[in-house]
C-alpha cells in the first residue's frame, strides 16, 4: 500500500523511468493530481491546485516525462484534456478545451500524438491528434470508441466498441495519420 489518506486514491500512471506515479485523489472534496514514489517513501505531493471540484485525473505519462496528460471537469465545458508539465512552473495548459467531454487521452509511444475519445457526433468516438496540438485530428473508430491504447511500436491503435475489442493500423508518418478500416480482435485463450 503506497498511500494512506482517508479520501479516495485512484488511477495511478506511473513515470516512464518507474520512479513516482501521479493519481487522482478526492481529497477536500475538490478531486485533484498528487505524485509520490513509487517506493512508497516521502509524502504525496499536490500537483495541482485547484478551488473547484474539478475531478483531475491522470491518464498517461509522456514518454519523456516531461508532460502528465490528466482530464479536468468544468461545468461550462465537460470534461477536458490537459497537459502538466513536470519542469519549470508546473502550470497546467488545455490540449483539448471544447462543449463536448474529450476522455481516456494516451501518447503515443514516440510522443507526438495524442489518442483520445469525444463525444462530439453524440457517441464516443477514438481520435488521434499531433502533440503538440495542431488542430488537425483523424478520426480512428467508425461505431463508437473510448478507452484508446497504442501498441508498443506505435503502429496500431486499440480501443473498446460497444462490448469488442477494436483495432487499427496507424501509420503517422504524415501531419495527418493515416488509418485502416477497425477491425474486431479475437484473443484467444490456451487452456492447459
Amino acid at each position: 500500500r503506497l498511500t494512506f489518506d482517508p479520501a479516495q486514491d485512484q488511477a495511478p500512471v506511473g513515470s516512464p523511468d518507474g520512479s513516482r506515479f501521479a493519481f487522482y485523489s478526492g481529497r477536500s472534496n475538490l478531486g485533484t493530481l498528487y505524485q509520490k514514489s513509487a517506493g512508497g517513501s516521502g509524502d504525496e505531493e499536490l500537483l495541482v491546485k485547484t478551488d473547484v471540484r474539478a475531478r483531475q485525473s491522470p491518464t498517461d505519462w509522456s514518454p519523456d516525462g516531461r508532460f502528465i496528460l490528466f482530464e479536468s471537469y468544468d461545468p461550462s465545458t465537460n470534461m477536458d484534456l490537459y497537459l502538466l508539465p513536470m519542469e519549470g512552473d508546473r502550470k497546467p495548459t488545455a490540449f483539448l478545451r471544447t462543449p463536448f467531454n474529450e476522455r481516456h487521452a494516451r501518447f503515443s509511444p514516440d510522443g507526438k500524438w495524442i489518442a483520445y475519445s469525444s463525444d462530439e457526433t453524440g457517441t464516443f468516438e477514438v481520435y488521434v491528434q499531433r502533440f503538440p496540438a495542431s488542430g488537425v485530428k483523424s478520426r480512428v473508430s467508425t461505431n463508437g470508441g473510448i478507452e484508446p491504447a497504442w501498441r508498443r511500436e506505435g503502429k496500431e491503435l486499440f480501443y473498446l466498441s460497444d462490448g469488442r475489442f477494436m483495432a487499427v493500423d496507424v501509420d503517422t508518418r504524415s501531419s495527418t495519420p493515416e488509418v485502416s478500416r477497425p477491425k474486431a480482435v479475437v484473443i484467444g485463450v490456451s487452456l492447459p
